[in-house]
């Protein structure tokens, strides 16, 4: 039987375009593994270079407390104190709140609920003591304590704005809310005033035994830098003058903080503090240490 030419030509060209679509297909996968290839090979190199350059912290000297500041670097203790009770819950954070209040301006009636010394860097702030009947008035360069329960107010009467840095330690589940129990649910100050966390740090973990508060001015001559060491308690850092360079050798890193700045160390990985500009640098430290410290150094060199 004979078969009408169309459906020939038809059926010719059907069985040619099953070995063009094979041949197009094997152009495809030729042309595409390689760069599928080239396009995976970057991610398993990030992943080994990610692994070799992790750093392990070195290990915790072995070594007593000792000073770690060289001749261009004076080092003062302008406050400390025992902490007499510690906030109720735990795990806690390690916050600086900074506090401006126009002249007159008064903060009403409150209990904390934190833990701090706060620091005076410009005008005066006057603390009464309700509980205890006593007033206390700070002016720029002192610190005070101000712990829980007892029951205080604060006002400026001075003639100028003062700025207060307040470095509390609170219950990391007060989260960015305020540090104060207002006995008067109505307005809780008269007057202008600015307040706020500034910075708020996680800790990880505290010194054992009973802890104590320190504040320390520290004034670095030109081109002036500490010895490699590690804190015995984590530590906040204002810098009120110039800058602060933390380099950390172990992990090949370098941090520079301007004026006003702050920077938060751990205590355990060690670092080098520097002022690397030819003009002074003057910042202030505060701790959490053990209180069996007393009256001794806070760092440990490293020897290195």
């Amino acid at each position: 039987m004979s078969v009408p030419a169309a459906t020939v030509g038809r059926r010719r060209g059907g069985s040619l375009l099953v070995p063009i679509a094979i041949a197009f297909v094997a152009l495809a996968v030729l042309v595409l593994l390689p760069r599928l290839g080239q396009s995976a090979a970057p991610v398993a190199r990030g992943g080994a270079a990610a692994t070799t350059s992790a750093r392990a912290v070195p290990a915790f000297p072995d070594r007593p407390p000792a000073p770690v500041w060289g001749q261009a670097v004076d080092a003062k203790v302008r406050f400390q104190t025992v902490i007499d009770k510690m906030p109720d819950s735990s795990p806690y954070v390690f916050r600086v709140t900074e506090l401006e209040m126009e002249p007159g301006t008064r903060i009403m009636d409150h209990r904390q609920l934190s833990v701090g010394a706060h620091v005076v860097v410009r005008g005066d702030i006057t603390i009464d003591d309700l509980d205890h009947g006593t007033t206390a008035t700070y002016g720029a360069g002192q610190a005070y304590y101000e712990g829980l329960d007892w029951l205080h107010r604060a006002v400026n009467a001075g003639a100028a704005t003062n700025r207060v840095l307040m470095f509390d330690l609170l219950p990391a589940s007060r989260g960015f809310d305020g540090t104060q129990q207002f006995t008067d649910k109505g307005r809780h100050n008269e007057g202008e005033l600015r307040s706020g966390p500034y910075v708020q740090v996680p800790l990880q973990d505290l010194p054992s035994g009973p802890l104590m508060l320190r504040v320390t001015d520290l004034s670095f001559g030109p081109k002036a830098k500490s010895v490699e060491h590690v804190h015995v308690g984590p530590t906040l850092f204002f810098v009120q003058e110039g800058t602060a360079t933390v380099r950390k050798n172990w992990n090949k890193s370098s941090t520079t903080y301007g004026t006003n700045g702050y920077f938060y160390e751990s205590g355990r990985e060690p670092y080098i503090l520097e002022n690397k500009p030819a003009s002074p640098a003057h910042f202030i430290a505060v701790e959490i240490v053990p209180a069996s410290i007393g009256d001794g150094p806070t760092t440990i060199p490293t020897g290195d």
